[in-house]
C-alpha cells in the first residue's frame, strides 16, 4: 500500500499518528531493548538522587502490595502445578529402589514429560509401575482417567490388564462390548 502524501502539514501529522503499523512489526532486538529500559520506580529514583524517603516510601510500597493482592484474580492459582522433575525422580526411586541411574534418568524424563500433578503421578505409578509412562500417555490421549483403573473387565482389573501389556484401545473395545464407558471415569 502506498503512503498518501498530503500538502497540509496537519493532515500529514494526523496520518502519521493514525496510520496502520507496518506488517513486519518491531524487530526482536528492539523488543528486547524495550523490556530492559523500563520506567524506574520510586526506589530507583530515590537511590539515584540520593534521597532517603524512609517511612513514606515504605507506606507507599505496602499500600501498592495490598492493592495488588486485592486485585489479583482468585482463579489464578486454581490449577495445580505439575510435579517437578526432582519429585518425579524421588517417587521413582522410592517405588524402584534398585533401579540403575541411567534407567532412572530415562524414566524420570518420560514421566516428567506427561505434566502430571504429584497425586496423579503417584496414582498412575503405583497402578502401572515405573515403566508405565507410555501407557499413561495413551490413557490420557484416549480419555481414560485414574478412576477407570479399578474397573473389573472379565474378572480382571483394568490396571492389571494394562500392566500385562493390553493396549488402551483394546481395553476400550472390550469395555464397550460389556456396556462400560472407561472414558467417563
Amino acid at each position: 500500500m502506498a503512503e498518501p502524501h498530503f500538502t497540509d502539514p496537519e493532515l500529514t501529522a494526523i496520518w502519521a499518528y493514525l496510520r496502520p503499523s507496518p506488517a513486519e512489526g518491531p524487530s526482536p532486538a528492539r523488543l528486547a531493548r524495550a523490556t530492559r529500559h523500563r520506567t524506574p520506580n520510586a526506589q530507583a529514583i530515590a537511590a539515584r538522587e540520593g534521597l532517603d524517603l524512609g517511612p513514606e516510601l515504605q507506606r507507599v510500597i505496602q499500600r501498592s502490595r495490598t492493592a495488588a493482592s486485592r486485585t489479583s484474580s482468585p482463579r489464578r492459582n486454581t490449577r495445580p502445578r505439575p510435579a517437578e522433575r526432582s519429585q518425579v525422580k524421588q517417587l521413582i526411586a522410592t517405588l524402584a529402589p534398585r533401579m540403575r541411574q541411567h534407567l532412572l534418568r530415562e524414566r524420570t524424563a518420560a514421566w516428567a514429560a506427561l505434566g502430571l500433578t504429584t497425586p496423579e503421578l503417584e496414582t498412575w505409578m503405583r497402578a502401572l509401575g515405573v515403566d508405565g509412562a507410555a501407557t499413561v500417555q495413551a490413557c490420557k490421549a484416549w480419555g481414560v482417567g485414574p478412576a477407570a483403573l479399578d474397573v473389573v473387565l472379565d474378572g480382571r482389573q483394568v490396571r492389571r490388564r494394562l500392566r500385562e501389556g493390553t493396549t488402551v484401545t483394546s481395553l476400550l473395545a472390550l469395555a464397550s462390548e460389556r456396556g462400560i464407558d472407561l472414558r467417563r471415569r
